[in-house]
């Protein structure tokens, strides 16, 4: 439990740090701090009344510490460093951090309620104090308004549960339904506890303040968002199913065929996409449908496949965030049809963009490509319907992803690109720091079986 305690001590301690360089050295060294005191074998094992820390909430820990310190390495020319503005930025990130940390190692569960809501605050003042475009109070509006009308029967829900079990510890609930000591839980409670955490990851047909977030947002708040924001509600899933074993309900089924129609459908969608950042957002929806689907399979390997898609979806949406805005500074304009020809410019991008591009759509040897391959198993071993669809999103997906690298990459070289791209060596680290992770973590992935053994 010090370490945590030590790690909010530091977050506090950095927003008084002046330097860029310090803030981002100093997340780094937070991401590995936590990676090596969270690893933690056993649910429980830093438990107290409030807080505990397992390897489910320990990984997650670590990817909000290193998008953190990124995020901070990616807005150093959009955002002033010595000024005032610049310290509310970095006030704003760990507050941020912060919150999404409070929220990870909640045992309680109106806390985990508490900072659910809570980390929307700081992302509403990211797009909307840093955002690029007037629309952003309006992709504020919708994402308030979409996260706050389905969290308002996630808290009376999770009342009741409560006030059922006589705790509200999930430790204990957990134990309690362990022994069989098991409640019926009907239709209405499964919605109430799970369409908040749908919302949040966002499933399809309740996804539509993701695009406008994305597209409004800056650097920062796009990595954010892709990287953390969105396991959320992942994370949610995965532990009050885990907690209140409600994944027996018949309308998991309905959600696992809206998840993976939903994954059909934004891949047909990003075809035709002309924004770069929008085309990135609505892949993020395709992503995180194929990792409810893989979840409610209710097998071990759709388990792990999922929770091993929340961490290659953070590193390679983020670096595809990263890619899009290091193009848009330079050429003022998110639109596929004015880029063209960007490897007879600057070959080592086009290097960059090929890699995650080729992660996107789950090639080897990056983790994309275990984590797909687990959640299609887990649905193919569920339903073998499911193998048309599965067939029809790889070919979709590795359609936009490749329709995205030519649009940007191939063609003919616009007049106006000659003389602005050029980079220098914190853009090719932040690339290769969102690449690293999500390329070596394949060296580790055992580490998914200690997840779930509880």
């Amino acid at each position: 439990m010090m370490s945590i305690i030590f790690s909010f001590m530091g977050l506090i301690l950095m927003n008084f740090m002046l330097s860029w360089e310090i803030r981002f050295w100093y997340m780094m060294l937070m991401s590995f701090f936590s990676l090596k005191f969270l690893n933690m074998e056993v649910w429980g094992s830093m438990f107290m009344s409030y807080f505990y820390c397992d390897n489910m909430s320990g990984v997650l820990i670590n990817l909000t510490f290193w998008i953190s310190g990124l995020m901070m390495l990616a807005s150093n020319y959009s955002i002033k460093v010595m000024n005032n503005k610049s310290v509310n930025f970095s006030f704003v990130v760990v507050l941020l951090c912060m919150m999404v940390i409070l929220y990870f190692v909640s045992s309680n569960v109106m806390y985990f309620y508490i900072f659910f809501e809570v980390s929307l605050i700081p992302t509403l003042m990211l797009i909307i104090g840093w955002g690029y475009q007037p629309e952003r109070l309006q992709a504020g509006m919708y994402m308030m308004l979409y996260t706050i009308s389905a969290s308002l029967p996630l808290l009376m829900s999770l009342l009741m549960l409560g006030y059922m079990y006589k705790s509200f510890n999930m430790v204990l609930i957990g134990y309690l339904n362990c022994m069989n000591i098991l409640y019926n839980v009907n239709i209405f409670w499964f919605l109430g506890v799970m369409t908040a955490f749908l919302v949040k990851l966002p499933m399809f047909s309740v996804h539509l303040w993701l695009p406008k977030a994305h597209v409004e947002a800056p650097i920062a708040g796009s990595m954010i968002l892709a990287g953390v924001l969105l396991k959320l509600g992942g994370y949610g899933i995965l532990r009050l199913l885990t907690v209140f074993f409600l994944n027996d309900v018949f309308v998991s089924k309905i959600l696992m065929v809206m998840s993976l129609w939903g994954g059909v459908i934004t891949a047909a969608i990003c075809v035709g996409q002309s924004d770069i950042k929008s085309l990135i957002a609505y892949s993020s929806v395709g992503h995180m449908g194929m990792m409810l689907a893989g979840v409610l399979s209710k097998f071990m390997w759709g388990w792990e496949g999922g929770m091993l898609m929340m961490i290659s979806h953070g590193f390679c949406s983020s670096g595809l965030f990263c890619l899009a805005n290091l193009i848009y500074e330079k050429f003022k304009s998110r639109s596929l049809y004015l880029y063209g020809g960007m490897l007879n410019v600057n070959s080592i991008m086009c290097l960059w963009w090929f890699l995650f591009c080729i992660g996107n759509m789950g090639a080897p040897p990056s983790i994309n490509l275990v984590s797909e391959i687990m959640l299609f198993c887990s649905m193919f071993m569920y339903s073998s319907v499911y193998l048309i669809v599965i067939i029809i999103m790889v070919f979709l997906g590795g359609l936009y992803n490749l329709v995205m690298f030519i649009s940007t990459q191939h063609g003919s070289v616009m007049n106006y690109m000659n003389g602005n791209c050029v980079n220098n060596s914190s853009e090719y680290l932040l690339l290769f720091l969102h690449f690293y992770p999500m390329l070596f973590f394949i060296l580790n992935i055992g580490y998914l079986n200690k997840i779930f053994l509880f």
